[in-house]
């Protein structure tokens, strides 16, 4: 049945609210470097070996990573929350809260301990796979996702 993507469904807003959760995790970050260079009293940006202090690099380091990663993320939450829009914003929230947690980390002055927050990777490989059974299903290879015929609504 192609064209499945000319009606969102009502649980599409919840995928609207996680995107929108990105802006303010987002937010958080950078407000995190503003303070770090107020606090080691820095005007500009240091690439990590011209900087003498190791925390100060991690902070802006981590604020840099997610905003290149942002737009990414949040196209694969609103093209896999049009089918699936309770899985997306599952699958967005387990990605936002691993990436608060690998900041949190990285924030220690320890790189290795950003690996706290790998869990994202769970939230963002489900997105992708959510986004390619989008493609498939609107290129109408399947017309309907399996978990409907077992009795799961509005996956």
């Amino acid at each position: 049945m192609p064209g499945t993507l000319s009606t969102l469904s009502d649980d599409y807003g919840y995928v609207i609210l996680v995107g929108a959760g990105s802006f303010f995790v987002n937010m958080w970050l950078s407000r995190n470097v503003i303070k770090a260079r107020k606090e080691f009293k820095v005007e500009k940006m240091l690439l990590p070996k011209q900087s003498e202090n190791k925390s100060k690099s991690c902070v802006e380091i981590i604020s840099f990573h997610a905003g290149n990663v942002s737009g990414v993320f949040c196209h694969k939450l609103f093209i896999g929350g049009t089918n699936f829009p309770r899985l997306a914003s599952g699958f967005g929230i387990i990605y936002l809260a691993g990436r608060v947690a690998y900041a949190k980390g990285y924030y220690t002055g320890e790189p290795k301990n950003r690996f706290r927050g790998r869990f994202m990777a769970i939230g963002f490989l489900g997105l992708l796979g959510l986004n390619i059974a989008t493609g498939l299903r609107q290129l109408g290879f399947f017309a309907t996702f399996p978990a409907r015929e077992w009795g799961f609504r509005n996956c």
